[in-house]
């Protein structure tokens, strides 16, 4: 005598976490900033007298690699927040926790764009710490 089997049916739920508005603002600001360092990269690459009269570059190949990578690791930062990995966090701290130094040194060069950058990065600092539900991650 046969015995039907009825197929085993595992409903996998899968629970994703929800963003808060500061990992959300964290995570715009990554992906927003990656863009536009992208295309800065690009064009100290590619059209190098854009930036001649700049006094802070000099050698345009480094800064335009410089800014392409940095560029990219804002990027994954930004996507990766927004999937609710870990790492993402952990890259964006330390990405916007270096930006924020980096623009500290900048403020006799630019001042006001140094203190917004400094003040912005700051800020996903927060929305990457404080901000987030580390418990949901």
């Amino acid at each position: 005598m046969a015995t039907a089997t009825m197929p085993s049916t595992v409903r996998e739920e899968r629970v994703t976490a929800k963003l808060t508005g500061w990992a959300m603002f964290a995570g715009i600001v990554l992906v927003v900033a990656g863009g536009f360092n992208l295309v800065n990269g690009y064009t100290a690459l590619e059209h190098s007298g854009y930036y001649t009269n700049q006094v802070v570059y000099h050698n345009m190949t480094f800064w335009g690699w410089a800014f392409l990578i940095w560029g990219a690791l804002q990027l994954i930062a930004g996507s990766l927040v927004f999937t609710h990995h870990a790492w993402g966090t952990y890259l964006g701290i330390f990405v916007a926790a270096t930006a924020a130094i980096l623009w500290f040194f900048m403020i006799f060069a630019a001042p006001w764009a140094a203190l917004l950058g400094v003040t912005i990065s700051l800020l996903v600092l927060y929305g990457l710490t404080a901000g987030a539900r580390p418990d949901e991650y």
